[in-house]
């Protein structure tokens, strides 16, 4: 599958030297699956598409984020501090993203945070698709818009972003 990458406060690189194994599944996966068939899978996400194959590889899928308090929550995909977060759906997600990974990071539980999300050019590629929900779904584009205004003073730790098409 084609993608585009943006690295906060080094996300990749380090990712690259502290997790090489961690790194190269990513890389791995993403380059190896097919595009998602978008509308063609009945009953299958691109989450659960991409999920799978992490999986495949000792990756552990909706680990549990000790909040410390009744309610529950989790992270979409996690492997020796290594924490992804998938994101497709509205944009305004990322700030659920952003406050688990500080709070994982903060406890020490992650070293790296990495969101996959659309990249802009899946919306073109799907044409009439989903035009009407493009302004407000998650992107690449939209991630790297926050990361690089003012939320820079809130997100203080590496983040590797990737976008999908």
């Amino acid at each position: 599958m084609e993608f585009h990458e943006y690295s906060y406060r080094h996300g990749k690189e380090l990712l690259q030297l502290t997790h090489p194994t961690e790194y190269n599944d990513i890389k791995s996966v993403l380059a190896s699956k097919e595009g998602f068939p978008h509308g063609s899978v009945k009953s299958k996400t691109p989450k659960d598409y991409i999920a799978s194959e992490f999986v495949k590889l000792g990756w552990e899928k909706e680990r549990k984020i000790p909040l410390g308090t009744h309610k529950s929550d989790y992270c979409d995909i996690v492997h020796n501090r290594v924490a992804i977060e998938q994101e497709y759906s509205r944009f305004e997600m990322f700030f659920r993203d952003f406050f688990r990974f500080l709070l994982l990071y903060d406890q020490r539980e992650i070293d790296i945070g990495v969101i996959i999300t659309y990249d802009d050019a899946a919306f073109k590629r799907w044409g009439g698709a989903v035009p009407h929900y493009s302004s407000a779904r998650a992107s690449l584009q939209k991630l790297k818009d926050f990361l690089e205004g003012r939320y820079s003073t809130l997100v203080h730790f590496p983040l590797w972003c990737i976008g999908i098409e």
